[in-house]
């Protein structure tokens, strides 16, 4: 078992903020972060075996993710944390994949795939924005931005079922393919 296996298995018991010190977004001093390449490693460990007890893991790496826009690190691992939440997600989770799109820069708005944020099912993801009484203004804003995009006639969305199926068959190997660079 490699180390960031062994971080994965350990955090998933232990919940222990303190084993990921090696793994946070932190300033080189450089306009870099230092703990990027160990974050991203982690992440493509991660990714190759998860499962919703790994969601706090997961939430945790989403958001260093979503620090390091400021020091132009690749969205690619981004996107993969996203995409991982939205697999195992609940309807709370929309906050965290709302902020993935569109909470860290241009890059994540273009990069980041919009069926993220319409969650298991628009509908329902809708239904749960309008009753939820916590964070009404983002709940407003989510709303309106997923009303936005269905307003366009000629947009092809993916059903959940395709959409990761995409992911996993096309999407994921071209983006671990593309961090072999970094």
């Amino acid at each position: 078992m490699n180390n960031y296996r062994k971080i994965i298995d350990t955090f998933k018991l232990s919940k222990d903020e303190s084993l990921l010190i090696d793994f946070g977004c932190i300033d080189s001093g450089k306009y870099s972060d230092k703990n990027y390449s160990n974050r991203k490693n982690l992440i493509l460990e991660l990714y190759s075996n998860y499962s919703t007890e790994d969601k706090p893991l997961i939430k945790w790496l989403l958001k260093e993710e979503l620090k390091g826009f400021e020091f132009d690190i690749p969205v690619y691992t981004a996107d993969l944390c996203a995409f991982m939440l939205y697999k195992y997600m609940q309807l709370v989770d929309i906050y965290y994949l709302y902020d993935a799109k569109f909470g860290a820069g241009s890059d994540n708005e273009a990069y980041i795939d919009v069926e993220l944020i319409f969650g298991r099912n628009r509908e329902e993801t809708k239904a749960f924005l309008r009753n939820e009484k916590t964070q009404i203004e983002l709940n407003k804003e989510i709303l309106e931005t997923i009303e936005w995009y269905e307003s366009n006639p000629n947009a092809k969305f993916k059903s959940r079922e395709e959409y990761i199926t995409y992911f996993e068959t096309v999407k994921a190997d071209n983006i671990k393919s593309d961090l072999e660079g970094y």
